[in-house]
């Protein structure tokens, strides 16, 4: 296999699915022409249309063009005319449920090379909203009323890529806006779906990670929060889904330091962690990651992304030593 992927991309024999957030694929090339990756796209059982962003990279520098691909077959223009060694990335800057994406070629004018290797750090984010970059983008890109319109939307610029891009780090993302532990705003929580993801609605798989993370981020409550009493939980019931929910990364991460990050419910979530899981002994840590409500809907702008990055970076570093 000539290119790398960073998420939970799938194998399939349809192409690589690449269903989440910042779900990325990776090639170097001798070129000597255009280059190009190709997809196959069609509409999900949840919205029931595609609707998919790509940010592109040449050379580690971000590509002017903000790629869109839409039902059926797609091909995105990396470069045209170019001559000599370059390494290329693509990324997906939208959540799942808007578009099934399958990559099926890497069109090279010239010559695939030997892929660009692993980085040293592994980092996994599980969490919600303001783990996708949901509402990230500007009024101005569209006048689609809802805030979670996909055009709204780029996990390029939300803290995890930008925590990855800081620490020289490969990461995975695996966040749905609206979801919790416990509570929240779909039919299934997170724990449901956590060994399963991105194949949300199929119950019988299993993830199985070709690389263990170094660092699980575990970023929610904020959903559980406001919908725990319409369906009859406590908030110790979510607390003990917090737990459940850092315990399952650890069994699929076993050397993973695990991070919580609680929204607002700061204390509890502190206490969750040293008194359930045993604290920083056991490898468990709690972060509070402040943000602005500066995107759409309240959730926060990429200044707000930018803020939550230094503090988790500089929490990463110290934890590291």
């Amino acid at each position: 296999m000539k290119y790398k992927v960073q998420g939970r991309p799938i194998k399939t024999d349809r192409g690589l699915m690449m269903q989440s957030s910042a779900d990325s694929i990776e090639f170097n090339a001798d070129c000597n022409g255009k280059i190009s990756v190709c997809f196959f796209c069609e509409k999900t059982e949840h919205t029931g249309e595609v609707d998919v962003y790509f940010t592109g990279y040449m050379d580690g520098e971000r590509l002017p063009a903000r790629y869109h691909v839409s039902a059926g077959k797609n091909e995105l223009i990396l470069a045209e005319n170019v001559v000599g060694k370059h390494t290329f990335k693509l990324v997906r800057q939208t959540e799942w449920g808007v578009g099934d994406i399958y990559m099926t070629d890497i069109c090279v004018e010239g010559e695939l090379l030997e892929p660009p290797s692993e980085k040293e750090l592994f980092i996994e984010f599980v969490g919600d909203s303001l783990v996708t970059g949901f509402g990230n983008q500007p009024d101005e890109l569209s006048d689609i009323s809802w805030g979670g319109a996909p055009v709204y939307q780029d996990a390029t610029v939300a803290y995890p890529y930008l925590t990855g891009q800081a620490l020289n780090a490969d990461i995975s993302v695996v966040a749905i806006q609206g979801i919790g532990c416990c509570t929240g705003g779909w039919l299934f929580t997170m724990n449901d779906i956590y060994d399963v993801y991105p194949r949300v609605n199929e119950k019988d798989f299993h993830y199985a990670p070709v690389r263990k993370a170094d660092i699980v981020i575990i970023h929610l409550l904020g959903n559980d929060r406001d919908n725990f009493e319409e369906y009859g939980k406590t908030w110790d019931d979510v607390l003990d889904k917090a737990a459940e929910l850092c315990l399952m990364a650890r069994a699929k991460h076993p050397g993973a330091k695990i991070i919580f990050s609680p929204a607002d419910r700061i204390e509890e979530g502190r206490n969750m962690i040293e008194n359930k899981l045993g604290g920083a002994e056991k490898g468990y840590y709690t972060v509070i990651l402040h943000m602005d409500c500066g995107g759409k809907m309240g959730h926060p702008s990429v200044v707000g992304h930018e803020m939550a990055k230094e503090t988790l970076v500089k929490f990463i570093n110290e934890l590291r030593g």
